[in-house]
């Protein structure tokens, strides 16, 4: 049987297109490999760690993963690599030293804590807070150049639900620690490849600015509501309290009246004139708390006269901070 000159060229260009094929999946797969490596000797065998939680369910969840770690006398330095997702407080030896909102590209934060901690045992903890109910958490330490990933989240580390301040000195038997749900190792998910990223350890607050005064209002928010099987966006009125510092700047600390007994969160708008008060605002900032939680703080500092907290039974003061004397400069990885 004679193949058709048709048929051969149609042939030849099916092999290219085969051969191209093989060539860019081996490819591929030899770069995954490289980048999958280049995590390993960043962070070893830590693994992406959360709260069990039903994920899918988009509801708000705030919790506390701890480890207590032994540190040889003999090391180089303590330096601890963390990403949690969304937003995270990292406490070590009973003291909060950084926290931070995660962005749409994550990074993996570096920070040298050498100052922080003492030859023996030592604690980490960690408050994540999702308002989706969606996040991650992944650490790693390291104790010298050649030994690296000395400490690193996976199962050994204990989840706590529930807040109390004995947390950040030592495992709480009342609390009922659960294992944490393991996601898997890097890179995964929407995490992917991250950056290392030096970070300078946190200030130590200086000052509490009170309000001047607050009164209540009723604000316009935006919402999606189901009707007749379709999404639809309205806006609703909903209850806030607005506090008004006078121009200012610095992180919101809200205390909250009441504990519901589950993770609920709270938002915050900022404004700098009273006007802006009434408009809808779409990009509210959430504030997770866990149960058993009053007061929770931004990660991050405002700049602004008012803070409308949307609740009722809730309070609002501004903290302003100081430069530590151990944070020093941002750590070079070596």
């Amino acid at each position: 049987m004679r193949i058709s000159a048709s048929d051969r060229d149609l042939m030849r260009r099916l092999t290219i297109v085969l051969a191209f094929i093989v060539v860019f999946t081996a490819a591929f797969a030899k770069l995954n490999h490289v980048y999958s490596q280049k995590f390993l000797a960043t962070t070893g065998v830590a693994q992406w760690i959360f709260a069990e939680h039903p994920l899918s369910s988009g509801e708000p969840v705030a919790f506390f993963a701890a480890r207590d770690f032994t540190l040889p006398a003999k090391r180089y330095y303590t330096r601890l690599k963390i990403a949690a997702d969304p937003e995270y407080q990292l406490f070590v030896n009973g003291r909060e030293i950084a926290g931070r909102r995660v962005g749409d590209q994550p990074d993996l934060d570096l920070y040298d804590i050498s100052s922080l901690v003492q030859t023996g045992r030592n604690r980490v903890v960690v408050a994540v807070r999702a308002p989706q109910g969606v996040g991650g958490l992944l650490v790693s330490i390291d104790i010298a150049p050649e030994i690296q990933n000395w400490v690193v989240s996976d199962r050994d580390w204990s989840i706590y639900r529930r807040w109390s301040p004995d947390l950040l000195l030592r495992d709480v038997p009342e609390l009922h620690a659960q294992s944490p749900m393991i996601i898997g190792a890097p890179p995964i998910g929407r995490w992917n490849y991250l950056t290392l990223v030096p970070r300078t350890l946190e200030p130590l607050p200086s000052k509490l600015i009170e309000p001047r005064q607050s009164f209540p209002r009723l604000a316009l928010v935006p919402t999606i509501r189901t009707r007749e099987g379709v999404a639809v966006a309205i806006t609703d009125r909903a209850r806030a309290t607005v506090f008004d510092f006078g121009f200012t700047s610095g992180r919101v600390r809200v205390t909250r009246n009441s504990d519901h007994g589950v993770s609920r969160v709270l938002r915050l708008r900022f404004a700098n004139i009273p006007d802006e008060l009434g408009l809808i605002e779409y990009n509210l900032r959430p504030l997770v708390f866990a149960p058993g939680e009053r007061t929770v703080t931004t990660t991050e500092a405002h700049s602004f006269r008012y803070v409308m907290v949307f609740g009722q039974g809730v309070g609002a003061e501004v903290v302003q901070f100081i430069p530590r004397a151990d944070a020093g400069s941002p750590v070079v990885p070596r």
